[in-house]
């Protein structure tokens, strides 16, 4: 007769065991309750409040996770009630929590690019991965690289130090680098069935095009002009923008499977209404802002006179522009087109003057605009603003009638506004006045719609600001025709939120976007230089390299690029002068993912905040104590599991934190590095201590084995581009409770360290060796895969030979609970595979190690050949060197006789497994092939039959009936790697 006792469940009855708690029972029914504090691996502890949930009767709301279920408990988990108290929760913890949950350079950038995680990838030489993060925003990071006016780096918290890091040179290297070597070009998903209909190839419409081919739909481009890129092309000069580097990275996108309609212009051509009755789903309307704004003086509409961006457009289109050599050309303005027009007119030959009605100060313009332009020989003119357009016998325009401005008082932007002097108006004769003073969306393509969307008085288009939809279903809005004129970036970024809203729309979700919580330390002006100057060297940043104005002017006619970016060396030094401000957990921060949740907040319970110096004294964890909530969890982890005692509370009431014991370094505290601290930790108070080497970045992870002892612990480990970045602990796991020490955790730091040797030369002179040898002793690892073990037993069998085993005096066992066992292996299967221990006073015609080292005085070393990832203090005549077992598949058997998978992470160095090696040697390539090798030793060792089980994703551990047979084992070369390893670090490991 079952104990089992009923209860209700969010209206659903269940049963659940005797003394289960009421977060038991809701995990068991897949309903998840939210905690901080909480770990299965820990006593329930109930301090953070936030899995309450509601039973019925009871005076209070209830902590989940450590309430014990009664007959006919009514429990309700996601009341209004239990809703507003873990939000309440929330903003209390928000309250006092301190740091960026994105680098303010993200937050800054109007396309929110991973600025951090690109720069990382650029320190760490990896340029392609760079450009992949890019793209994930920005499909367009050459144009962005050339043109950009970075707002990135106006939050940039390196300027506290020295000066800001070189974010837009470092995307125009990797971009260009990347488009150097092949575009990246994501593969599409596939084909959805349904169509989108784009109006406008511009850096709006070219963005959209390329996330929704992305996500499989198909997409038309219909385009008014000759060719796509919008104001790019026909408002960029080309000495700025080369066309040929646009045309590859528009190529690339129309590349994906994008139709484009040329000279297709709406209203003319054809209207929404044609489109939706030609089967498309969606339209979204990325026309631009192409229509110059008026200067509002008479005469102004007469020849003589043109706009600046249809000056700019007609330049591109190589049409007249009735100017050359002795021309006197005017240019009105004084933003980054009328800097445009001047210097396009300048390499026509003419003399330029700039009328600007107020003072260098408030001009918009980019300063380093502002100063090429002045070095080309403009003449800029401060506090000068048109009054009318003087006429000519044939009503042409031949001066332009100025006034004298000084500035009153500040208008709405901030800037003082400019007030005319009266009398002091003057003629000025030019050939042509070019008004670039700004430019507005033409609308009037929507004049002959029966069904047109809402425009507001700027004559823009009226737009949720967050999914781009229009007061039409189906009709989407981006870029200058929604927003108004802008910088190019904010474009390409509305264009990706009008593809993912589009996307909801064609799979008839609720077109809803929502963005994750992000906390800031505040804005650069809120912060204090002398909290960051101490803490980093002082270094200035890279510079792109721009030719002297006369040979801008001559080199190619003045349509050349007219600087040269930065070099790799000059990029990763860049690159690395990054301070990291974003936080390390952004991706997996538990208080981040439920703050979002529940639309909590650190500003309706604000007050006082703690602060606290980053510890970083430890070369492998970084401690912010003012991230902390006190959720407890690293502590009692430390304590009560792994009896370290190496991090406790510090200070009482609204000072307490976490740290390090008495405040001491972590490394002289006792702590062994296992890293479970930061496994637990929620809100990244504790983190890796790795700078630009782990990013941050999103990652893959995958559960392997850990070979580092006779354990076998699962291990997660996560990559990304081909990089570990971290590995972490696999949670019920059944070995060692879910707990890794040190050496499972941070070996990874090894892969790639040392350089790769050319195998195959290696291998013919260990062949030769073998060869000439009588007999040969195979000296292997305990600690190898069990298909490595194997060919190298079939390795010595083939040469005549015996297996060997190294071995150690005595066992030392774990120094800690859950720690590394330090002298133990199971050779089981060694011993089946007819190995015995090695005695140094064996002397055979040839000795191959495998992963190891031993005494061997009878051995000549010209007759010695290692094979294994490491070479260590080795003395051989031959290294064949192996890929690390992070790397390889395989299976390792451990202490208790289970088979603990192995699988590749980084599958770009599987050929070069200790097995293949061994294989090659052998001249049998089959026995490198894993289901060869397993199915040889199954027939040869029933025990380990169970070994074919191990397949698929999530299969990790199956038990054998090898009895397990432990004995004393000397570290393997990699073991050893890892002690020198961590002892060039400072830290103790045995």
């Amino acid at each position: 007769m079952s104990n089992n006792i009923t209860v209700t469940l969010n209206g659903h009855s269940t049963t659940a065991a005797p003394g289960a708690t009421i977060r038991d029972v809701a995990e068991a029914n897949g309903v998840h309750i939210p905690t901080f504090c909480h770990d299965d691996r820990l006593k329930p502890f109930a301090s953070c409040f936030l899995c309450v949930v509601e039973v019925a009767n009871a005076r209070t709301l209830l902590p989940a996770c450590s309430t014990r279920v009664t007959p006919g408990m009514v429990i309700d988990t996601d009341s209004p009630k239990v809703t507003h108290s873990r939000k309440t929760a929330l903003d209390l913890l928000l309250s006092d929590h301190a740091g960026d949950c994105i680098s303010p350079c993200e937050a800054t950038c109007p396309a929110n690019i991973d600025i951090q995680g690109y720069v990382a990838h650029i320190a760490n030489g990896d340029f392609a991965s760079a450009v992949h993060l890019i793209k994930q925003r920005n499909p367009l990071p050459v144009v962005c690289g050339r043109i950009c006016p970075h707002p990135c780096e106006s939050q940039c918290r390196r300027a506290l130090v020295d000066e800001p890091v070189a974010i837009n040179p470092l995307k125009r290297f990797s971009a260009e680098y990347e488009l150097s070597h092949g575009p990246f070009v994501p593969t599409p998903a596939p084909n959805t069935g349904h169509k989108v209909a784009i109006i406008g190839g511009g850096p709006a419409g070219l963005s959209a095009a390329f996330y929704l081919r992305k996500a499989g739909h198909a997409v038309d481009i219909f385009e008014a002009l000759p060719a796509l890129g919008g104001m790019a092309r026909y408002g960029i000069p080309r000495f700025r923008l080369p066309w040929e580097l646009m045309d590859k990275e528009i190529q690339s996108i129309i590349g994906m499977g994008v139709t484009v309609h040329h000279n297709q212009r709406l209203g003319k051509d054809f209207s929404i209404a044609d489109l939706k009755a030609r089967g498309f789903g969606a339209i979204l309307l990325a026309i631009g802002a192409h229509k110059a704004k008026p200067m509002r003086v008479p005469n102004e509409e007469v020849p003589g006179v043109i706009g600046g961006v249809d000056f700019l457009r007609k330049a591109v289109m190589d049409e007249p522009l009735h100017i050359g050599p002795g021309s006197r050309v005017a240019v009105v303005g004084g933003g980054d087109t009328a800097m445009d027009c001047a210097r396009v007119a300048r390499r026509q030959g003419s003399d330029v003057a700039l009328l600007y009605r107020r003072t260098k100060k408030e001009m918009p313009a980019s300063p380093v605009e502002q100063e090429e332009t002045h070095e080309e020989g403009i003449d800029i003119q401060y506090l000068v603003a048109p009054v009318e357009v003087v006429l000519n016998e044939k009503g042409s325009a031949k001066a332009l009638r100025v006034i004298t401005m000084q500035l009153g008082e500040p208008d709405a932007s901030g800037r003082r506004s400019p007030v005319p002097v009266p009398g002091s108006e003057k003629d000025l004769p030019f050939d042509l006045i070019i008004a670039a003073i700004g430019q507005d969306p033409d609308l009037t393509c929507l004049d002959k719609e029966a069904d047109k969307p809402k425009t507001t008085r700027w004559n823009t288009i009226v737009y949720d600001e967050k999914t781009n939809v229009t007061s039409i279903p189906g009709v989407f809005a981006a870029g200058d025709c929604s927003f108004g004129p802008d910088i190019l970036i904010r474009a390409i970024g509305e264009g990706r939120r009008a593809a993912m809203a589009i996307d909801l729309h064609l799979n008839g979700a609720e077109v809803t976007l929502k963005s994750a919580y992000a906390i800031s330390r505040g804005r650069l002006a809120e912060l204090d230089a002398a909290d960051f100057q101490p803490r980093y060297v002082h270094q200035r940043r890279a510079l792109e390299t721009t030719h002297p104005p006369e040979k801008r002017l001559s080199n190619e006619g003045g349509w050349a690029p007219i600087n040269i970016g930065l070099d790799a060396a000059q990029a990763m030094a860049e690159a690395s002068r990054c301070i990291l401000c974003g936080c390390a957990a952004r991706f997996d921060c538990d208080l981040r993912h439920y703050s979002t949740l529940y639309g909590a907040t650190e500003k309706r319970l604000a007050g006082d905040k703690r602060a606290y110096d980053v510890d970083s004294r430890h070369p492998l964890i970084t401690i912010e104590p003012d991230k902390c909530i006190t959720c407890a969890s690293c502590v009692r982890m430390c304590s009560e599991v792994r009896d370290v005692h190496a991090l406790s509370f510090i200070n009482r009431g609204f000072g307490t934190r976490i740290g390090p014991t008495f405040d001491d370094p972590l490394q002289q505290t006792g702590c062994d590095a296992c890293g479970m601290c930061v496994d637990l930790c929620p809100t990244g108070t504790l983190t890796l201590n790795f700078k630009q080497e782990n990013g941050p970045w999103v990652s893959l992870a995958k559960q392997t084995t850990c070979a580092a002892c006779s354990r076998g612990c699962g291990v997660v480990v996560h990559t990304t581009d081909g990089r570990v970045v971290k590995v972490t602990s696999i949670d019920g796991d059944p070995v060692n409770g879910a707990n890794i020490c040190a050496e499972g955790r941070f070996s990874y730091q090894l892969v790639g360290k040392e350089a790769v040797a050319d195998p195959d030369t290696a291998l013919t002179r260990a062949g030769e060796i073998l060869a000439q040898a009588k007999d040969v002793a195979v000296v292997v690892s305990p600690f190898l895969t069990v298909e490595e073990s194997y060919v190298a037993a079939l390795l010595a069998r083939a040469k005549g030979g015996k297996l060997y085993y190294p071995t150690d005096k005595e066992i030392v066992g774990p120094a800690k609970p859950m720690g590394k066992f330090r002298g133990e292996a199971n050779v089981a299967l060694l011993k089946r595979l007819g190995a015995t221990p090695w005695q140094p006073n064996l002397s055979p015609g040839a000795l191959v190690l495998v992963g190891t080292r031993v005494d061997s005085p009878g051995v000549d070393v010209a007759r010695r050949i290692l094979v294994g990832p490491y070479r260590g203090d080795a003395t051989v005549a031959v290294f064949v060197q192996s890929a690390d077992p992070l790397e390889c598949e395989g299976t390792f058997l451990n202490r208790d006789g289970q088979l603990g998978r192995l699988r590749t992470v980084l599958g770009h160095a599987a050929n070069r497994s200790v097995a293949k090696m061994l294989a090659r040697l052998l001249h049998d390539s089959e026995v490198g092939k894993m289901d060869v090798i397993q199915q040889r030793l199954i027939k040869e060792i029933p025990e380990l039959a169970p070994i074919t089980s191990l397949h698929g994703d999530t299969a990790r551990v199956v038990v054998t009936t090898l009895a397990p047979l432990l004995e004393p084992a000397m570290p393997d070369l990699r073991q050893a790697r890892f002690k020198e390893h961590m002892q060039k670090m400072g830290l103790a490991w045995a």
